[in-house]
This record gives C-alpha cells, sequence and structure tokens, in this order.
C-alpha cells in the first residue's frame, strides 16, 4: 500500500448498521473531547442508530448535542462537496479532522479515491500546517468476509479500545 503522510488510512469492521453505530460510539465521544472535527461520510442514514445508543448511554444533555450536530444522514455529491470546503477551513485552523466513511465497499473506494485527489490538490495547506486527516473506513463484515484483505489496504485498525496500528504477519516475524 502506497502511504500518503497526509492521510492516515483507518479501518473498521461491522457486522449491521446498529453495531456501526455502537462501535464507533465511544471512539466519536472520546474524539469530540479532545475537540476534534468529526466529518461523516455515510452511503446510509444513520441517525436512528446514533438515537438509540444516546437514548440508553450515561452522557449528559451537552454531550449527547455534540454527537446530534455531526451529520449522521446519507451523502450525496453535495454533501461530500460541503464537506471539503469545511476541511480546508478547518485544515488552516489547526483542527484535527476525523472523517468517517461508511458504506459499501465499492462506495468507500469512490469516496477515498476524492479524499486522494482533495489532498494531492491541497498539499501545500497540508504541508503548511503539517496536518494529517484521519480517514476511518468503515467495512460490513457481510460483504467482506476476508477481513485480511481490508486490513492490507490500511495502516491502522479502530477497535473498541481505541486505534491500534495493524502489524502484519511479516513483521511479527521479524521481531521474533
Amino acid at each position: 500500500m502506497k502511504k500518503n503522510m497526509f492521510l492516515k488510512k483507518i479501518c473498521s469492521i461491522y457486522a449491521n448498521d446498529l453495531h456501526f453505530a455502537t462501535m464507533i460510539f465511544p471512539f466519536i465521544h472520546k474524539e469530540l473531547e479532545n475537540n476534534t472535527m468529526i466529518i461523516t461520510i455515510l452511503e446510509k442514514d444513520e441517525t436512528k442508530n446514533i438515537e438509540k445508543i444516546l437514548e440508553n448511554i450515561g452522557l449528559n444533555t451537552q454531550q449527547k448535542e455534540e454527537i446530534r450536530k455531526i451529520d449522521w444522514n446519507a451523502t450525496n455529491i453535495n454533501k461530500i462537496k460541503s464537506n471539503l470546503k469545511l476541511l480546508e477551513k478547518d485544515i488552516k485552523n489547526n483542527k484535527k479532522i476525523d472523517i468517517i466513511v461508511c458504506g459499501r465497499n465499492i462506495f468507500i473506494e469512490k469516496v477515498n479515491k476524492v479524499l486522494d485527489l482533495w489532498a494531492k490538490n491541497n498539499i501545500q495547506i497540508l504541508e503548511k500546517t503539517n496536518q494529517c486527516l484521519n480517514i476511518i473506513n468503515c467495512f460490513s463484515f457481510e460483504e467482506n468476509k476476508q477481513i485480511e484483505n481490508i486490513m492490507d489496504e490500511h495502516e491502522y485498525i479502530l477497535k473498541t479500545a481505541g486505534i491500534e496500528e495493524i502489524v502484519g504477519t511479516e513483521e511479527l516475524q521479524k521481531a521474533n
């Protein structure tokens, strides 16, 4: 995999839509506490699933509202264009940015191509601010029985405990 020093590719696997919301929730909560900008690019509307989680979790009203401010609606081309404009503004303000991409493989692939192109076209801004964008690609286990293929295309994995670097079997063998 060709690495881009300004885009950190992170993968995550979920079993179903409610599991996606449950799995991403602790990460989102922690990132919001760190004043991170969260941008979503979702193939399907996740609002109902996020609301289910919010109903049953022990957060205060302000914390719940911060999570509700995130756009959990399905993404169209206009939303992607709007998000890319937000990116430029937030990068100039030196704000940490996480972009959550969730959908079928073809959707994730297309969105990543757009984000890669955006990074290439905005390389000067990224270099000037020394900013790295976290791209969290959330894949459905149903569509991806061979998780190794996904992990081969990413540097990190998002687990319940947080983001961990993916260590391949080659690196494990070298370490021993």
